[in-house]
C-alpha cells in the first residue's frame, strides 16, 4: 500500500446570504493581495530585468511578513480570515519564481470581471468535512461556518485524510474540490505494454481500439453564436447579461463533457495493461499558429487554425496526466516517424501515409488504419527504451518482424 493524493469535486448547494457573501469577501481579499503585490514587486522587477535593481523577494516567507504588516493596517481585512487569504502569496511567489527563471512572463493582474473567485483553505485546521447523510456532506470553513455540499455518486475517498480544500466558483455556482491522502495499492506490473496515439479528438491505441471524442459541434456552434450575440449587445443591459449566462452555461456544459470523457477513456486504457507508451509531444509548437509574417506569409492559415482547435479541443496534456496516475507506469518516446513508419517492415516515407487515416507501406504491401499503425510504432519503441535500448524510426529499416506486436 503507497499514498497517494486524490481531489474529490463537491458542489456547493446554496447558503444563506451571509455565508455566500463571506466567501467572495474571502475571494476578493485574496485577488487584492495578489494585485498589490504584483504592482509592488513589478518597478522592481522590470528594474532587476533591465540589469539595474536587486532581485525582487521572491520567497513565501518574505511575502508573508510584509503580508502581516499590511493586514494589520487594513481594518476590513481583519475582519476575514488570514490563511485562506495568505495562501495566495503561496501562488504569487511560485509566479516569480518562474518569472524569474524566465520560463513565463511576470504575473498577470486578477480582475474582477475576468478572473474565477475561489480561495484555498492550505491545511486542515482552516476547514472540516463529516459526513450529513447519504446525499449530503457538510464543509466547515473558518470564517464562514458549516455549509452544505453533495456529489453524484458520493464520496468515494471517505475514509482517507483531507489535506486541502479548494473553493471556486464558476460563474453559476460554488464547488469545493478537496484532497485525500489515500492508501492504494501499488500498480502492479504485468508485463503488458500498450501503445498510444493521441490525435485530433481521438485516441488510438496498439491492440486496434478507438476513443472518439462526443459531438460537440452543435454546442460549440451555439456558443459561437451567444459570443456573436453578447459582441452586439451594450454593455451593461439586461439582455447583455442574459447572453453572457447562457454563454457560461454552454461553455460549462461543453468543459464536462470533455472532462467525463478523459476519465473515461483513460480510466479504461490504463485498466487493459501495466505500461502504457505515449508520445512526448510538444503541444504549444504542434499549435501553433500558421499566418506567418508580412514578407513570408502562411499557407492554409485557415484549415491549420481548425486543427490547432480541434488539438486544443481534445486536451492532449490531460490526457496523459491521467494516464500516469491510473496506470502502473508511463512511458514516454519521441513521436518522430512514428506516422509515416511501416510497423512491419519498418520502411518509412511520406508516401506509406495515403490519406489522413490510410497506411499503405510502398515497400512491403502492408495495410492498415494509419493511427493503429503509429500506435504499433509507439509500443515497439517503448519497449525497446524498456529493454535499455536506444532506437529511432528516422529512416527505412529491414528487421525481422516482431511476432509479438499485434498486426
Amino acid at each position: 500500500m503507497t499514498k497517494e493524493m486524490r481531489t474529490v469535486e463537491f458542489v456547493v448547494l446554496p447558503a444563506t446570504k451571509a455565508k455566500a457573501r463571506k466567501m467572495f469577501q474571502i475571494a476578493g481579499a485574496c485577488r487584492y493581495i495578489w494585485n498589490h503585490f504584483r504592482e509592488k514587486n513589478l518597478a522592481d522587477y522590470q528594474a532587476f530585468r533591465n540589469g539595474k535593481g536587486q532581485r525582487p523577494q521572491t520567497s513565501y516567507f518574505s511575502l508573508g511578513v510584509e503580508f502581516t504588516r499590511l493586514r494589520h493596517e487594513t481594518e476590513w481585512m481583519l475582519e476575514l480570515p488570514a490563511n485562506p487569504i495568505k495562501h495566495t502569496l503561496k501562488y504569487f511567489a511560485d509566479a516569480m519564481k518562474e518569472a524569474m527563471a524566465g520560463k513565463r512572463g511576470f504575473p498577470k493582474p486578477r480582475s474582477r470581471k475576468r478572473t474565477a473567485p475561489g480561495f484555498t483553505l492550505p491545511s486542515p485546521g482552516q476547514f472540516r468535512i463529516e459526513k450529513h447523510d447519504r446525499k449530503y456532506s457538510l464543509l466547515r470553513i473558518q470564517g464562514v461556518g458549516w455549509i452544505k455540499i453533495t456529489r453524484r455518486g458520493g464520496n468515494i475517498w471517505e475514509n482517507g485524510t483531507p489535506k486541502q480544500a479548494v473553493l471556486r466558483h464558476d460563474g453559476h455556482r460554488w464547488r469545493a474540490f478537496v484532497f485525500y491522502e489515500v492508501e492504494v495499492e501499488e500498480k502492479m506490473d504485468d508485463g503488458e505494454v500498450l501503445g498510444v496515439d493521441m490525435n485530433a479528438r481521438q485516441i488510438a491505441t496498439s491492440d486496434g481500439h478507438f476513443y472518439f471524442l462526443p459531438d460537440l459541434k452543435k454546442k460549440e456552434a451555439r456558443r459561437k453564436r451567444y459570443q456573436r450575440r453578447m459582441a452586439r449587445q451594450i454593455k451593461g443591459s439586461n439582455r447583455r447579461k442574459d447572453t453572457k449566462k447562457k454563454l457560461a452555461k454552454v461553455s460549462r456544459e461543453i468543459a464536462n463533457i470533455r472532462k467525463n470523457w478523459i476519465h473515461q477513456t483513460t480510466k479504461e486504457i490504463a485498466g487493459k495493461c501495466g505500461t502504457i507508451v505515449v508520445e512526448d509531444l510538444n503541444v504549444k509548437n504542434m499549435t501553433a499558429s500558421a499566418k506567418g509574417t508580412v514578407e513570408n506569409p502562411g499557407k492554409k492559415v485557415k484549415q491549420k487554425a481548425g486543427l490547432n482547435r480541434a488539438m486544443l479541443d481534445t486536451a492532449l496534456g490531460e490526457i496523459r496526466r491521467n494516464l500516469e496516475y491510473k496506470c502502473g507506469r508511463l512511458v514516454e518516446v519521441n513521436p518522430a516517424y512514428t506516422s509515416r513508419t511501416c510497423s512491419r517492415c519498418g520502411h518509412a516515407e511520406k508516401e506509406n501515409r495515403k490519406t489522413q487515416a490510410r497506411f499503405l507501406c510502398a515497400s512491403c504491401g502492408f495495410a492498415s488504419n494509419a493511427d493503429t499503425n503509429a500506435a504499433i510504432n509507439i509500443r515497439r519503441l517503448g519497449m525497446a527504451r524498456l529493454h535499455g535500448e536506444d532506437i529511432a524510426l528516422a529512416n527505412p529499416a529491414n528487421r525481422e518482424i516482431d511476432t509479438r506486436l499485434p498486426f
